[in-house]
């Protein structure tokens, strides 16, 4: 594309004339603002990928970072219709001769009023969590939005089947989209009506108890918006004819994109640029203002969760289970589960818990422990119920050997056993009198004492002699 004074340029201008107009010719300057514009657009992609890509860093994550993509979009929308309808690029023999595709659906319906209508939605949002104490979600969060979606898309059918004549109609003769007075006052009741809304709804969240200026905010965005709307409002209906003047097209384009990019850093700046510079600071300083404000059922953070270290952004608060961060033991001494993947591929722990990591000092206290007294990965579980002992006896890392010699160990105890003054003991009865009995002659036999008699069995023993 030539932004040269070429031959068809000049005729473009002579045509104009023929036709009462000033035409200023697409130029250098032109070509400045669309580098310059893109130049914006391209730096902000980089930051709306950084903040997907962190989207679940609690600051960001409070913003709605998906809902910011959204509008992000809509303004690359709504530039992309505003280069073709302020007359910034020639329209000849290309697809932008087409003048309701990209003037009324891209400019009108997927960049003002989709930009319009979430952060309407934002605002929205707010009001429901801080003054009617509702969760950021459900149907009746979205159902005024959808009822907008469903208007704007009525919207663009009737202008779509509407004459070209009486909505926005292509002139070859000087290479320029042309719009009506009518249904350029439609167009900017419907994008006034959207914004009222928002004011209305901000007015209502003014003195909301917020811990990080959501109210000013949404204040400064609407002061901005009604900035754009009051110029191009007074701009459409007094000089209709905008796109012929260089100055014109250049400060009205540069307006409209000045203020959105400040409407959505106002929103975005603090977190992005706290989680690229200061994160580990700003979460702390994020966490602590929370808790001392008491807002952590507004931001959907739980005071267990705000509480727990933080290393990378999958190990708080929205992140996984597993993370460098993560300890080895549960502040109980039990290893942590293991996650493992779920079907869209996000980690989970099937005995999750609740917890806080303990102080550097338990965990030093569980390693010391662990070191003196390990696990045996070689324990193998006793033979029979008998050789189950509940005793540290059991944490012995040789107790398989010990377990092996356990029936020597009994023997060797038993021979080693002093030899009773009373060899026997005489069970008169079942009544379980005990009597005693006197030893017999002294002999140097070898005696094996009974194990556990039966209390009804009546016994005695005889001394054998050599």
């Amino acid at each position: 594309m030539s932004f040269e004074f070429t031959e068809a340029e000049q005729n473009r201008v002579k045509y104009a004339a023929l036709l009462g107009f000033t035409l200023d010719p697409i130029g250098h300057a032109d070509r400045t603002l669309i580098i310059v514009l893109s130049s914006v657009y391209g730096v902000n992609l980089l930051f709306v990928l950084f903040m997907l890509y962190n989207r679940r860093y609690p600051p960001i994550k409070c913003k709605s970072p998906l809902l910011m993509a959204a509008v992000y979009l809509g303004c690359c929308c709504w530039l992309i219709g505003d280069l073709q309808i302020n007359g910034h690029v020639h329209l000849a023999n290309t697809p932008l001769t087409n003048c309701k595709l990209w003037g009324v659906w891209f400019r009108v319906i997927l960049g003002v009023c989709t930009v319009s209508s979430l952060i309407a939605l934002r605002s929205y949002g707010l009001y429901r969590v801080f003054r009617l104490n509702r969760p950021y979600r459900g149907l009746a969060m979205y159902l005024p939005f959808l009822v907008y979606c469903v208007c704007t898309l009525v919207y663009g059918i009737v202008a779509q089947v509407l004459k070209p004549s009486v909505t926005v109609q292509y002139i070859a003769l000087i290479d320029v989209c042309y719009c009506p007075k009518p249904f350029r006052g439609a167009l900017y009741g419907y994008i006034w009506v959207t914004w009222l809304f928002v004011a209305v709804i901000n007015w209502k969240i003014r003195r909301i108890k917020s811990s990080f200026n959501e109210s000013r905010e949404m204040l400064f965005s609407c002061l901005v918006v009604f900035a754009i709307l009051i110029f191009s409002t007074a701009l459409q209906l007094k000089n209709p004819e905008y796109p012929f003047s260089l100055k014109l097209r250049i400060l009205s384009t540069a307006m409209d994109h000045l203020g959105t990019n400040l409407v959505w850093w106002a929103i975005m700046g603090v977190p992005l640029f706290n989680c690229l510079f200061r994160r580990k600071a700003y979460l702390k300083y994020w966490s602590n203002k929370l808790r001392k404000d008491g807002l952590q059922n507004e931001y959907d953070v739980k005071e267990s969760q705000s509480l727990r270290s933080f290393d990378t952004q999958d190990d708080l608060f929205f992140g996984d289970w597993d993370g460098p961060a993560a300890p080895e033991y549960l502040p109980n001494g039990e290893p942590r589960p293991q996650s493992s993947k779920g079907k869209k591929g996000r980690s989970f722990a099937p005995y999750r818990q609740s917890y806080q990591v303990p102080p550097k000092s338990s965990i030093r206290l569980y390693t010391r422990q662990r070191k003196i007294d390990p696990a045996d990965p070689f324990d193998i579980p006793p033979l029979s119920p008998t050789t189950a002992v509940n005793s540290p006896e059991s944490r012995d890392p040789f107790k398989r050997f010990s377990d092996n010699f356990r029936p020597l160990q009994q023997q060797l105890q038993y021979q080693q056993r002093p030899k009773p003054r009373r060899q026997s003991l005489y069970m008169a009865n079942e009544s379980q009198t005990v009597l005693p009995q006197v030893a017999l002659s002294n002999s140097s036999a070898s005696f094996v004492p009974p194990i556990d008699p039966p209390i009804s069995h009546r016994w005695s023993t005889s001394s054998s002699k050599k």
